[in-house]
């Protein structure tokens, strides 16, 4: 699936289960942010196509390419179960299923770049929207879908403007340590 797809499917996703900040985190981590690792699969990808297979689209999202790495298989359920016991928390082993789940439709019912996949993402997106404006309309039954809108802004920059409360050590007190 496209990146935008995984995107909206985990915010859904930590829509529907209230998850907070920290733990949205994670979900966005393993539900999303696992695809990084395409880049580290190019490697063994030039190495078996060449530097100029890079610009053969079709070729490049063929479902058997060699592009993906040790997060898209069924070993990765090792380190992933891990991580999920160790921090006593579901949502990676959740979030990373449901990434390799619509992987998985994607190249076997939909297609890469189809029509389907995009029709795929606009309801998963309708349905985010839906959801976030009900809330919106309960809470504040005279707002208009544009006071929404600007609601939404300001809820995305509030979240991703915020500073981290743990700030990093400054140097001369590591020093002195």
């Amino acid at each position: 699936m496209l990146a935008t797809t995984h995107l909206i499917a985990s915010l859904l996703l930590i829509q529907l289960m209230s998850l907070d900040r920290n733990d949205a985190f994670v979900a966005l981590l393993f539900g999303v942010f696992i695809d990084v690792d395409h880049f580290f699969g190019l490697k063994d990808y030039v190495a078996a196509n060449g530097a100029s297979g890079l610009f053969h689209l079709e070729d490049l999202m063929h479902p058997e390419g060699q592009w993906k790495s040790l997060l898209h298989s069924p070993m990765a359920a090792v380190v992933v179960g891990q991580v999920s016991v160790a921090s006593r928390l579901a949502i990676p082993v959740l979030f990373w299923g449901a990434h390799l789940v619509m992987d998985y439709v994607q190249e076997s019912f939909l297609g890469v770049f189809s029509i389907a996949e995009m029709a795929f993402c606009a309801s998963l997106l309708s349905i985010l929207v839906w959801i976030r404006y009900s809330g919106f309309a309960r809470d504040r039954p005279e707002g208009s879908f544009v006071d929404y809108l600007r609601s939404e802004v300001e809820f995305f920059r509030k979240t991703v403007g915020r500073r981290s409360s743990c700030r990093p050590p400054r140097v001369r007190a590591v020093l002195r340590w």
